[in-house]
């Protein structure tokens, strides 16, 4: 059970945690999400974000719900802040708290520019690291929260927001993540969401690149655990697919359904509910 939860948040994390900002250039709004796997409802998330001028500040919590809960009390916390400049977004500082009973682990990454990266992990029994990915691969590279807030904020800017690469690094390792936009869809009402309609459709295709692919910082074995389920698409791959629509008149557009694989079965997060200007 342990494994799940970690599995269904990253999953979420990939591609969950923006608003557009498409009213002003201020903007905040506050997201709640349900998480299934295999068809159980597992976690309940909440996403806020506040985009005002040229700065980004986007939040996640998780926390298991249901069944999970009587074997875990398992939560997590992620912060991602940084800079907007046009499409692009400048990512300054990434904060991912996992709590689980007693054991609680920290990881921050402050972006120091030109691939340089200082990752802190606390507690940690081994003595701080260098960076071991080179720079030249971490130039461009975005935590998964802040490559959220740049393709919503090309959205709004009427630029192509599901397409091209993008290298996304969570601390310990490097995933090149391939956008597809697949065009507009209608998304079936769902008893467990709040949305149908039509909706943009944004495939995320993560491919490990470089870092430690293992599960945990002490624990090594020959065979890597990976939070991500490779796909029956791409075996290569860990694909999500995300819907994008604005969910009532004068809300701004938001991810309303994420579907994944886990190897407990398929991931699928619904949109519960969204409250504009509550970061």
């Amino acid at each position: 059970m342990p494994r799940l939860l970690p599995n269904a948040i990253a999953a979420l994390a990939g591609v969950l945690a923006a608003a557009n900002p498409a009213a002003a250039a201020d903007a905040s709004a506050r997201m709640t999400y349900d998480v299934y796997v295999g068809g159980v409802r597992m976690l309940e998330v909440t996403s806020g974000v506040s985009l005002a001028g040229d700065r980004y500040d986007v939040g996640l919590s998780a926390h298991v719900v249901g069944i999970a809960a009587t074997f875990s009390d398992w939560r997590s916390n992620v912060q991602s802040s940084g800079g907007l400049d046009g499409a692009r977004v400048r990512p300054a500082r990434n904060v991912v708290e996992r709590i689980n009973g007693d054991d609680a682990r920290t990881t921050t990454i402050t972006f120091l520019g030109g691939g340089r990266m200082d990752v802190e992990i606390v507690p940690s029994k081994k003595p701080k690291r260098e960076q071991t990915i080179p720079p030249e691969k971490l130039v461009h590279a975005v935590d998964p929260l802040s490559g959220v807030v740049a393709i919503l904020q090309a959205l709004h800017l009427g630029a192509e927001a599901c397409q091209g690469q993008v290298p996304v690094f969570d601390g310990r390792r490097l995933y090149r993540a391939d956008l597809a936009d697949g065009g507009t869809v209608t998304v079936e009402k769902s008893d467990l969401g709040m949305y149908g309609g039509s909706a943009q459709r944004c495939t995320v295709s993560l491919t490990p690149m470089v870092g430690d692919f293992n599960f945990g910082d002490e624990r090594r074995n020959a065979k890597p655990t990976e939070y991500l389920q490779p796909s029956s698409r791409a075996p290569d791959q860990r694909v999500i697919d995300t819907w994008l629509a604005s969910p009532g008149a004068g809300l701004p557009a938001v991810p309303v359904r994420i579907q994944s694989e886990s190897p407990w079965g398929r991931v699928i997060v619904h949109l519960r509910a969204i409250q504009v200007g509550a970061s």
